[in-house]
């Protein structure tokens, strides 16, 4: 920068002015700022960014954490939708995006690589009581939580009503005649899958049908694909299925074409997040609606804000879901 201003025949903040597109406020001439570029580029000076970092005390870089680096990797339309939300919130907000791909042994070791300066803010989702989430927030380091959240008052955080969800899906199925309902469920630490069960759970308990803990899977556990089928060779096997998230019910999909069992026909099928690919699934799947897409990009907006030292207008979001009701779902026939 001390060579552009001699060439250019200013002082260093003149420069400075220049480059950070601060010249009207500085009041700085046509003539000068153009002598100024023009040393820039016959000298082919770039700033330095991480200095410029350590100037500004901010990076314009926010990172994205999910309980493991391999949602990236993953074929599940709910995280593409996600991501596409995150990215279309940067791209407007001119700021970088850090997906957090490497995990630490200690959750400690780990909040603390996350906030060793290179992003500004970050945007979880992780399961209840995650320890390294807990150092975050313990830490008061700027972070918006997305389709999960905390008890604690000033952690900020965009979800859905999880449990109004569940019972939207089961009310849907129990208005079709179904009594035999099951669910495929989602990890133990979920928040939103846990809120989804105990909407499900309430649902058929509302209207007179017993719950049978019998009939609740986790498809995506080792033993999963086993225990579904399992499930669906009792001679009482449900006849209809309530799926935490879209992605298990397209799984489900498959292992009841392999027991030959059909979608609606013999097996009605409910979803959750109504992701793109339900309109294009085979059947196309009736579906709880959140959001995702708007939901991702608002969490994306609020920790811009809160990075920039802005007080988000609602910092506790909760969406209302809806059902959209498609072709996997139908009457009993048995």
């Amino acid at each position: 920068m001390m060579d552009v201003a001699r060439r250019a025949g200013v002082g260093k903040v003149t420069v400075s002015y220049v480059l950070n597109g601060h010249s009207r406020a500085a009041r700085i001439s046509e003539e000068t700022q153009q002598r100024v570029l023009q040393a820039v580029a016959e000298l082919d000076y770039r700033p330095n960014a991480l200095a410029r970092m350590l100037v500004k005390k901010q990076t314009d870089a926010i990172a994205v954490v999910f309980q493991s680096g391999g949602y990236f990797t993953s074929l599940s339309g709910f995280t593409s939708e996600v991501m596409r939300g995150v990215c279309s919130a940067c791209v407007e907000a001119d700021i970088d995006l850090m997906l957090h791909t490497r995990p630490a042994n200690d959750p400690i070791q780990e909040a603390q690589a996350l906030m060793d300066g290179r992003v500004d803010g970050v945007l979880m989702l992780r399961d209840g009581g995650d320890p390294m989430m807990a150092e975050v927030i313990r830490r008061r380091f700027p972070l918006v939580l997305f389709f999960t959240r905390s008890d604690d008052p000033n952690v900020p955080f965009v979800d859905t009503d999880n449990y109004t969800g569940g019972k939207i899906a089961t009310n849907h199925l129990l208005d079709l005649g179904h009594k035999r309902i099951g669910m495929l469920a989602g990890g133990t630490g979920s928040i939103a899958s846990n809120d989804r069960f105990n909407g499900f759970r309430s649902a058929l308990e509302s209207r007179g049908v017993p719950f049978n803990p019998g009939y609740v899977v986790r498809i995506a556990d080792p033993s999963g694909e086993a225990d579904f089928k399992q499930l669906m060779t009792l001679p009482k096997r449900p006849t209809a299925l309530f799926a935490w998230s879209d992605d298990d019910a397209f799984q489900s999909f498959r292992y009841l074409e392999e027991l030959g069992l059909r979608v609606p026909e013999d097996v009605s099928v409910v979803g959750y997040d109504n992701s793109t690919l339900s309109e294009r699934s085979n059947p196309p799947l009736t579906s709880v609606q959140q959001p995702v897409f708007e939901m991702a990009k608002t969490a994306t907006q609020m920790i811009v804000q809160i990075t920039r030292s802005e007080v988000p207008d609602q910092p506790r979001l909760i969406f209302v879901p809806e059902i959209v009701i498609r072709k996997s779902t139908s009457l009993i026939r048995n």
